[in-house]
């Protein structure tokens, strides 16, 4: 038979976890979770944030996270575009990535972008426009927006003059970087920069 005489109840964020036995056994204080190496170095606030954030990985019986904690999963990077199946096709064409999934409300497109789906909704919907904000565009050649896509390849050049062949506007011709990538940019039909690279040398 199993001994659970000192088997670790987890406890709530309002309080400490116990320990299983007669009586019900004392109350473990949040430090004592955590492995003697760890302690050793968190302070007391570190520590009750990991017991709270579920960071231990504490398990109830259900087997969920007794704290809620999340795992999140960079899914998508989103594109706004004025037309989304013209923008996934010169996306297509331009990058060399094939179109996984066009709606057929034409307001939602895939590319086939490996882990991370690259996806193409339109700049004006109730997504955007009635619930997070407009989308604003740049309003000049030499303006961008704060997020940009980036495409590598093993061989860069090639890569940017097939870009320009098939309507991308360049930007900045491919260049060796002090931080061990070469790339250069481009920008897509709706103004938007993208950078075509290679992967960054340790």
């Amino acid at each position: 038979m199993r001994d659970t005489s000192h088997a670790v109840e987890p406890g709530s964020a309002a309080g400490p976890a116990r320990t299983k036995g007669q009586g019900g056994g004392r109350r473990l204080e949040a430090a004592e979770l955590l492995p003697r190496q760890v302690r050793a170095h968190r302070s007391p606030a570190e520590i009750h944030s990991s017991i709270v954030g579920g960071a231990l990985g504490i398990k109830g019986h259900d087997g969920a996270m007794a704290s809620g904690a999340v795992c999140p999963a960079f899914a998508y990077t989103i594109v706004y575009v004025t037309d989304v199946e013209k923008a996934a096709a010169f996306y297509a064409a331009a990058f060399g990535s094939d179109v996984r999934r066009l709606d057929q409300s034409h307001k939602w497109a895939e590319l086939e972008s490996g882990a991370t789906t690259i996806a193409f909704t339109p700049l004006h919907q109730r997504e955007t426009d009635g619930l997070s904000g407009e989308v604003q565009l740049p309003d000049a050649a030499a303006a961008r927006g704060p997020v940009e896509v980036c495409f590598v390849y093993a061989d860069v050049d090639a890569a940017y003059r097939r870009a320009v062949e098939h309507g991308a506007v360049p930007v900045s011709a491919p260049e060796q970087k002090p931080w061990g990538q070469k790339s250069g940019f481009v920008r897509d039909m709706d103004g938007n920069v993208v950078r075509i690279g290679s992967h960054v040398r340790e």
